[in-house]
């Protein structure tokens, strides 16, 4: 069977080779590189079940179909001070490619274009080298980390990740620089929406495509017509991508066909490296937002007991990226508006509607703190002057918070809340607020709160039912909160890859955001 596969991708390059003309050297590279595809990459053990999950076949078998953001657990290292153990080459390969690919020193990329266009003229010593900066890296990361929870910096033990999943990892960015260098990618143009039944010369291509990326079980023949079966793979990778799983292929869909796979390993290795520096600082139980997957996860003492869609800010209103601790729960919650959403969105409303404040039950303050009150058509003629109030929307069915707020400390005005509109929650696309994050399983998320945290249980039972106005609940400790921004991950369970759109356009800005200078280029 490993033989087989082995047969298989070589007689990929071989097919590459009538394209692309590559040297010799280049070969060699790339059948170290499908040998380490075929072969485990570390002497961890794994069971048959684990093996099978990091499989890099293109024509990997169904996958899960249901998206589960499970939580971010800290890497299980090994606990024991000695330094990392020397890798062999099959497993040293994997690793410079994905510190090459998330462009983090450029030393990587040397060391890789040296592993794999002249891999007989190494020595020894030109392996320790790359071994010692690999570890060098991860020592840096480990370090760092350490100065900033304020822990003991221990420079012994070993740092570079052995887990199952980061193995997955290597498996899957090496996966992808084969099918790159295998095969031309070019972009494919559509001037109508396919759907199933149509016919066009590029469903051919298409099926090819899904194929390499694991979305289709069987190798498709030549076909141009949209079939049932090419539908499938259309929908296992919209669900990938987080679209709707209508089997249209539309702009959305063809924009992600159209990403290489070395576009896709570059997303992966660097989001991956922003996880694991990240997740380095996390305590057993927290809440995670991740923006652009629209999703909540809260982790109690290691393990995820709720996953929920949430809505995040509009691009031009963006929710920030933080770390906070929420501090205390609001049960039936009023809503002060800030200026800027009353400038923005609620101020045109009234001009169109004198009836709105009224009908949205809004409450208008002059700025002594004294209550006013007009016409309907005096609140339009006002709402075109500078509006010199403040409005006040009274807890209740209407009100844009919902029935639970969840208040954390930061500068940005931003907290995690419900909403009177919970149909929003069906839109694929839920980057429509004006910042805080809205919470699709709030009953939920405010049940747990109050089932380990609240401090006063037997008044929540209470007033919980039948409460009008705001009570403010204090808890027995804060809960880390963090609002993150990961636009690639493998899933825990399957290992299947998930791609986000980068809704902030912040993925050249964060591209960089752990870069190592401490490496010596020389």
């Amino acid at each position: 069977m490993v033989l087989h596969k082995i047969i298989q991708y070589f007689a990929s390059f071989v097919r590459a080779s009538q394209i692309k003309r590559m040297p010799m050297s280049r070969y060699l590279g790339l059948l170290v590189l499908s040998v380490i595809v075929c072969f485990p990459i570390t002497s961890v053990a794994m069971t048959t079940d684990d093996t099978q999950a990091i499989s890099s076949n293109p024509s990997i078998g169904a996958q899960q179909d249901m998206l589960q953001l499970n939580s971010v657990q800290p890497s299980t290292e090994r606990k024991v001070d000695e330094p990392d153990a020397v890798l062999p080459l099959t497993a040293l390969v994997p690793q410079v490619l994905l510190l090459d690919l998330a462009g983090v020193n450029p030393i990587f990329g040397l060391h890789y274009r040296e592993l794999t266009l002249s891999p007989n003229t190494l020595s020894a010593a030109d392996v320790a080298r790359f071994q010692a900066d690999v570890t060098g890296y991860w020592r840096y990361i480990k370090t760092f980390a350490q100065c900033n929870n304020g822990e003991p910096v221990d420079t012994v033990s070993t740092v570079i990740p052995t887990d199952l999943q980061y193995q997955r990892v290597l498996k899957q960015v090496t996966h992808l620089a084969l099918l790159d260098a295998a095969d031309p990618w070019e972009t494919l143009v559509l001037d109508e929406t396919l759907t199933v039944g149509m016919s066009h010369p590029l469903l051919d291509t298409i099926a090819k495509r899904l194929w390499r990326l694991g979305d289709l079980a069987i190798e498709p023949t030549t076909n141009l017509v949209y079939s049932e079966e090419l539908v499938v793979g259309v929908k296992r990778f919209q669900q990938r991508h987080g679209l709707k799983q209508d089997g249209v292929i539309g702009k959305q869909t063809l924009y992600w066909l159209n990403q290489s796979p070395k576009a896709r390993a570059v997303l992966l290795a660097k989001n991956t490296i922003r996880q694991r520096v990240f997740e380095r600082k996390l305590e057993p139980s927290y809440l995670l937002i991740n923006v652009p997957a629209f999703e909540m996860i809260l982790v109690d003492n290691g393990t995820t007991v709720l996953n929920s869609k949430v809505i995040v800010g509009k691009s031009s209103r963006q929710t920030p990226l933080l770390d906070s601790q929420i501090s205390s729960v609001v049960l039936n919650p009023s809503w002060r508006v800030p200026s800027s959403i009353l400038r923005r969105d609620i101020l045109p409303q009234i001009r169109r509607n004198g009836h709105y404040l009224n009908e949205r039950q809004f409450d208008v303050y002059d700025y002594n703190g004294q209550r006013v009150q007009h016409m309907p058509e005096e609140w339009q003629d006002l709402a075109s002057t500078s509006f010199p109030y403040q409005l006040v929307q009274r807890p209740g069915a209407k009100n844009a918070l919902g029935k639970y707020k969840f208040h954390f400390d930061n500068s940005f005005s931003v907290y995690l809340h419900g909403t009177s509109e919970p149909s929003l929650f069906n839109k694929d696309d839920r980057a429509l607020s004006s910042g805080c994050i809205r919470i699709e399983k709030v009953t939920e998320l405010a049940q747990w709160f109050k089932e380990h945290l609240v401090k006063d249980k037997r008044l929540w039972d209470k007033l919980a039912p039948d409460v009008t106005e705001p009570q403010w609940f204090s808890l027995s400790q804060k809960l880390p909160v963090h609002l993150v921004y990961w636009t690639a991950w493998l899933d825990d369970d399957s290992g299947q890859e998930q791609y986000r759109s980068d809704i902030y356009h912040l993925e050249a800005e964060l591209t960089n955001a752990v870069p190592a200078t401490v490496l010596d280029l020389n």
